[in-house]
Order: C-alpha cells, then sequence, then structure tokens
C-alpha cells in the first residue's frame, strides 16, 4: 500500500500520506441540534463542548489505542478492506470491530464514490468510534459502582477517588453523592441510534462541519470562535457548530450530552427502563425521546427511524470492539 507513517508525539498518531489529494467541494448543510429557548441560555448547554473526556482514561483504559489519519478516500478504503473489516460478519455476530480509530474524515469523502460505498465506508468509519466512546463509558461506570460498593460497606473513600467522583460528577452534572442520578447518566448509549444520527447530521459524512470541524453530530456552541457559522443562520442567532480536534472526540461529546443534558432526560429515563427490563435497546424507541434533538422534531424523530430501517443498523446494537489492538505496523507494510 502506498503510504508514509508519521508519528504524532505522545498520543501516537500514525498517518497515511499520499499525494495530490483532490479539493473538496464544500457543503453548507446545517446540522440540527437545537432544543427550546430555555435549553439555549443553559450554562450546561454552552458550556458541553469543553467537558473533559480525559477523565477515566489515564487510570482505566485497557488498550492504549492509537489514532489513524488517512489522507484520502481511496487510501480508507483500501485501510479498511486490509483489516478484514466485513459489515456482513459484524452483523451476523461472527466477528469483533477492529479497533480502528480514524482522526478525521479524508478532505475528498464527497467526491465522486459509489452510493453503496460511501454508505459501507462511512458505517465502518463511525461504528469503532462510538463503541470506543461506549467502552470509555463503560469503564466509569464500573468504577462508579465499586465506589457506591465501598461507601455501602461502611468505608471512606480516599482522596483520590473522592477527586475522581466529584470530577465525574461534575461531567455528567449531577451531585457526588447522588448514584442514582449518576448510575442513571454514565451509561452507554445505543449504537444504532449513534450511527442513524451520525448518518443524518454529517450527510454521510459529505458535510463541511464533519471533513472541516470533525463534528459528525452538528453540535451547537454559542461561544464565538468555537466552530463554523453556518451558511443559513438566521440573522440575529450567534450559534455556530461545535469543532473538534478529531472525530472520536466528536462522538464523545455527543455521548456526554445525552447523558447529561436536560433535554435528553426522557432518553435517560426510557434506557433505564430498558436496562431494568434486561432488554437489548431498542432504538426505535429512544429516537422518539430525541425529538428536541433538532428544529425539524417529530421528522427528524422518523428521519432516524427510517435510516434505523433502510440500512439495518440495528444489526450493530450488540456489535463488539475487538479485544486487540489495531495493528498499524502489519498495514502500513502492505
Amino acid at each position: 500500500m502506498r503510504g508514509v507513517i508519521r508519528n504524532f508525539g505522545k498520543h501516537k498518531r500514525t498517518a497515511f500520506t499520499v499525494s495530490a489529494v483532490s479539493a473538496a467541494l464544500l457543503y453548507g448543510a446545517v446540522a440540527g441540534f437545537t432544543v427550546d429557548q430555555p435549553a439555549r441560555a443553559a450554562l450546561d448547554w454552552i458550556a458541553l463542548p469543553q467537558v473533559d473526556f480525559t477523565l477515566a482514561r489515564p487510570q482505566f483504559a485497557d488498550i492504549d489505542d492509537d489514532m489513524v489519519e488517512v489522507a484520502s478516500a481511496d487510501i480508507l478504503h483500501d485501510v479498511l478492506d486490509e483489516t478484514g473489516y466485513a459489515l456482513r460478519q459484524i452483523r451476523r455476530g461472527d466477528s469483533r470491530v477492529p479497533r480502528l480509530l480514524v482522526e478525521s474524515l479524508p478532505d475528498d469523502f464527497d467526491e465522486q464514490m459509489v452510493v453503496e460505498a460511501r454508505k459501507q465506508t462511512f458505517i465502518r468509519t463511525v461504528l469503532p468510534l462510538i463503541l470506543k466512546a461506549n467502552e470509555e463509558v463503560r469503564l466509569e461506570r464500573r468504577q462508579l459502582i465499586d465506589l457506591e460498593e465501598h461507601i455501602l460497606s461502611g468505608r471512606d473513600l480516599s482522596e483520590e477517588d473522592q477527586i475522581w467522583l466529584d470530577r465525574l460528577a461534575d461531567k455528567y452534572d449531577a451531585a457526588p453523592g447522588d448514584f442514582v442520578a449518576l448510575l442513571r447518566r454514565v451509561d452507554t448509549v445505543s449504537p444504532t441510534l449513534a450511527l442513524a444520527q451520525a448518518i443524518e447530521e454529517s450527510g454521510w459524512g459529505r458535510s463541511r462541519f464533519a471533513r472541516d470541524g470533525n463534528a459528525l453530530y452538528g453540535q451547537r456552541a454559542w461561544s464565538e470562535g468555537t466552530g463554523f457559522v453556518p451558511e443559513e443562520r438566521a440573522d440575529g442567532e450567534r450559534f455556530e457548530v461545535r469543532a473538534f480536534d478529531n472525530l472520536l472526540d466528536s462522538v464523545r461529546s455527543y455521548v456526554v450530552n445525552l447523558n447529561r443534558h436536560y433535554a435528553y432526560e426522557d432518553y435517560r429515563v426510557t434506557r433505564a427502563q430498558m436496562r431494568a427490563r434486561d432488554t437489548q435497546l431498542n432504538a426505535h424507541e429512544l429516537a422518539q425521546t430525541l425529538v428536541s434533538y433538532s428544529e425539524r422534531r417529530e421528522a427528524y424523530v422518523d428521519a432516524l427511524r427510517g435510516l434505523i430501517s433502510t440500512n439495518r443498523l440495528d444489526d450493530f446494537e450488540v456489535a463488539q470492539l475487538s479485544t486487540e489492538p489495531f495493528d498499524l505496523d502489519a498495514i502500513a507494510s502492505r
């Protein structure tokens, strides 16, 4: 495979680079991420993109995952194929999803690609990111349960554990001692619904927000200079579409938002009820709780359900990440 591997310092990011990358067309589609006016003014809505995602990773992450930067759509497709990453096997539950964490979508992702090829490439790119973000939340939840059991046994928390708990509570906007509220918030999201929303918000990765700002979910911010100004923004509006350092941070922010913001309390309650019934998360049912995610409201929910059904996204609800690190050197040497 053509390409040069470059080391990006302490983050160990590996890049596949090729020359003569085609210039990309810019799309001005506005990704809807709104709630009613009171929510827009809420401090936690404005501050959400600044949440510290590194809270639990240094202490609890089991695998030190690298990130891969791919310079063109062709290279991205080749890398995905080289891993043996086939969606049909994932759908059947015959294999796990490789830990291939793509840094950013290539600039030419929206150019001349066969529709089905773009769909397959986009799903294969985003699914590992969603599962990785869920893995991090699962590790936080495991630690949270351990601390609750520690307290219930009559023991005091160490200073280190108390600091971690305080930071976790701040991240999810809950009281440190309210384990009921915390456990409702510190929980994984539906991969099916997360895929559907990434598709809807980014136009299968073609929007300029996704390609230039790693913004898969169109999350809005009201602090000037934090992202992109949508071309269709109405006069008098001040919001921007939040930009992120990489695609994984966009997914992390989306997960925290669903788990933290009061506009999605119905999502969390419905998810908790499904957990109590010990059933698989139902993305079609959960989609109805996200009516406030877009100004389109019910039409937005219908669009998500249509994407789930048409593309059989619910096949990925129980998909699992590989337990082995992604072998960057093996791919680069081919």
